[in-house]
């Protein structure tokens, strides 16, 4: 009986939070932050980290604790064009977004590492992948929702593609091609979780590509990061 309890607690909570957060267009960022914590505990986490833990890499990190340093845009931009490091800042700088603006928490759990790592690596798996930091969001979702199953991506897909339904469905065949190149990439490519990406911000977008099997990246689709580079007047 209590734990029912709490799951329609929980329900409702991140009922709330999606509302808010659809009600932002998705400004609000903290009701993203407010889904995932409402997971913590959930039978649904519970899954998605028995998916994390069958990844070895990803498994190794998990008991490491493996975070990585905050992260220095001005340092990144010193490397050369091309690089993982020196793209992201460039894209980030651009932006005018700060890589180290999500919420923190103390690591103690499989959970409080799963989380943390998610949402630092949020904007590195757009500039992996070629779907653009802002109106790329579904796909990167995506693959987080078939790789492992992350409940929050999940959530969120699941209700863009619900309000475009409602209220915008002229936008609706672009953002279903959206997630369906993202659930692709997903199924071909390894697990992103895995990933120590600050030990390899020196290394060429296309060599991760290549080694993580991305083989068909987003390049020119109106979601891609290519095209928000090409509306700020930026090369990719």
């Amino acid at each position: 009986m209590i734990k029912r309890f709490e799951e329609l607690s929980r329900t409702l909570r991140n009922f709330q939070a999606v509302s808010d957060l659809l009600k932002s267009m998705g400004a609000n960022t903290d009701d993203v932050f407010d889904i995932e914590d409402n997971f913590r505990g959930s039978e649904q986490l519970r899954v998605c980290l028995d998916r994390v833990r069958a990844i070895p890499e990803a498994q190794a990190m998990m008991a490491e604790r493996f975070i990585g340093p905050d992260i220095d845009l001005a340092a990144l931009a010193t490397l050369p064009p091309g690089t993982l490091g020196h793209t992201y800042a460039t894209v980030l700088l651009a932006l005018d977004y700060d890589p180290n603006f999500y919420r923190k928490t103390e690591i103690n759990t499989d959970e409080d590492w799963l989380i943390a790592r998610l949402r630092k690596t949020h904007d590195i798996i757009h500039v992996v992948t070629g779907f653009g930091p802002t109106g790329g969001e579904l796909g990167v979702l995506a693959i987080q929702a078939v790789q492992i199953g992350y409940p929050m991506c999940v959530v969120l897909q699941v209700a863009g593609m619900g309000l475009a339904l409602k209220r915008q469905p002229e936008r609706l065949g672009g953002i279903t091609a959206q997630v369906a190149r993202g659930m692709a990439m997903a199924l071909e490519a390894k697990p992103l979780i895995a990933q120590r990406w600050e030990e390899g911000w020196s290394k060429p977008i296309p060599q991760w590509r290549q080694e993580l099997n991305i083989t068909q990246p987003v390049v020119d689709e109106p979601f891609s990061l290519k095209n928000r580079l090409r509306e700020l007047d930026l090369a990719w």
